[in-house]
């Protein structure tokens, strides 16, 4: 079976393929804008990211699935071969593609991250506040 082997700095980051798959994306996104610009050429964040989406099972319903992000740096070197094995690394996150059903696309150790992030900033901009 046809999958993704993804190496990031010479280190094997994942082996990416499910059964059902219907899109196998891969994104290196560069962001922007967020507020905490350094300079003009400078993104706020570089990283990597797999998953996509599955055929319809028995019940015509559609699954997301993805592998953890992975953080890149100015000079990071991204390696994608495509191979035929018999065993893929099993997905992070697998969750449903409907309006019916609502299942968040983030592991609960990963909602903790994303809450330790916004205490924070929360904690960053109000720290030393004297209007309460």
């Amino acid at each position: 079976m046809i999958a993704m082997l993804v190496e990031i700095d010479g280190e094997r980051v994942v082996l990416a393929r499910v059964e059902d798959w219907s899109i196998l994306p891969l994104h290196i996104n560069a962001r922007r804008g967020g507020g905490n610009l350094k300079s003009a050429d400078e993104p706020d964040d570089l990283e990597f990211s797999v998953g996509g989406l599955t055929e319809p099972d028995s019940e015509n319903i559609c699954h997301h699935f993805r592998w953890p992000r992975r953080e890149l740096r100015i000079g990071s070197t991204v390696k994608i071969t495509l191979v035929d094995v018999a065993e893929c690394d099993t997905p992070t996150k697998r969750y449903r593609s409907d309006a019916e059903v609502q299942e968040s696309p983030f592991t609960e150790e990963e909602m903790r991250e994303l809450r330790r992030k916004d205490y924070l900033e929360l904690k960053k901009e109000f720290e030393g506040s004297t209007d309460g």
